[in-house]
């Protein structure tokens, strides 16, 4: 693992928890989004805050003693994967996929990254056949709300491409 800035951003994929229309870093358990499980332990009462849509999202740490995102010895910081998947898993109805352009400082491991900085560029179109909430348009009101667009696999690697460097596991 190295930890250094990117003079270009990297671009990564990515998977949120989405509701209605909003992004959410968060984990999947037993089928259910959970936001920010991190937050929740330190701060019960604090609500979940979601990406934002007009501006870059700047890494924070949760750990008790606090530092600066990311850190070698932690796991703070924007994940993203190199790759995206040929089949990338919806485990909840309230997943989603997409791609990230990430910058500052930068850890990477063997299939992904951690970041700084990161900023949501593109969606992936992919059908949720869980995902009865939203009448099947999470991922398009994300992607209206966001203002990025909406892409089938291919077009959301190619896309995200041509935002900053995309490197092979």
């Amino acid at each position: 693992m190295t930890v250094e800035p990117v003079a270009e951003p990297l671009v990564g994929f990515r998977r949120w928890g989405c509701r209605r229309g909003a992004l959410y870093s968060g984990i999947f358990v037993a089928g259910r989004f959970v936001p920010n499980p991190a937050l929740a332990m330190i701060a019960p009462r604090v609500k979940p805050v979601p990406w934002p849509t007009d501006q870059d999202r700047v890494a924070k740490c949760f750990a008790l003693r606090g530092h600066d995102a990311p850190q070698r010895d932690c796991n703070c910081g924007f994940s993203a994967y190199y790759e995206l998947p040929a089949e990338p898993d919806l485990p909840a109805p309230d997943a989603i996929w997409g791609a990230i352009a990430a910058w500052g400082l930068i850890i990477e491991c063997e299939r992904g990254f951690r970041a700084q900085y990161a900023r949501p560029i593109a969606l992936l179109d992919r059908h949720n056949p869980d995902d009865h909430g939203e009448r099947g348009r999470r991922a398009a009101n994300a992607a209206e709300a966001y203002d990025i667009p909406l892409l089938e696999h291919a077009e959301l690697v190619a896309y995200a491409g041509w935002h900053g460097e995309l490197r092979a596991a």
